[in-house]
């Protein structure tokens, strides 16, 4: 289940950014699969994690729209829901020296988490981590 990725959204925070961005995709049909956004200084920072296959136009269509966009490769992991699971990955990845950039946890269900991780060497984790896709 890897195959995600981010595409990260920067722009100047004003009222109606959420809706200007999620306007462009919805009306092209591009699902979200998880959001996040948050604002530093003035400044708002939207990651958006979408299948792959929409990730070219979607990043399109919004640069197009004069935002500014970077996209980026995000694995997404299956861990057990229980204390530490997440401690394992980071484990794995700080020892063969792979850099956690962002997580974010996109579904809880039956007794599983799915989480999506971006670092900064995709493949390496993606060896690292297969017991975990």
């Amino acid at each position: 289940m890897c195959g995600m990725e981010t595409l990260t959204v920067i722009a100047p925070d004003k009222i109606g950014l959420l809706l200007e961005v999620t306007t462009v995709l919805g009306k092209e049909k591009i699902n979200i699969e998880s959001i996040s956004l948050e604002v530093v200084g003035n400044k708002a920072i939207i990651r958006l994690i979408l299948e792959k296959g929409a990730v070219k136009k979607a990043k399109s269509l919004l640069e197009k729209a004069g935002f500014q966009v970077v996209a980026s490769d995000t694995l997404v992991i299956k861990l057990n829901d229980k204390p530490g699971e997440l401690a394992k990955v980071a484990k794995i990845l700080a020892e063969s020296k792979v850099s956690i950039e962002s997580v974010h946890v996109i579904d809880k269900q039956n007794g599983k988490t799915l989480d999506a991780i971006k670092v900064d060497d995709a493949k390496k984790a993606e060896k690292l981590l297969r017991e975990y896709l």
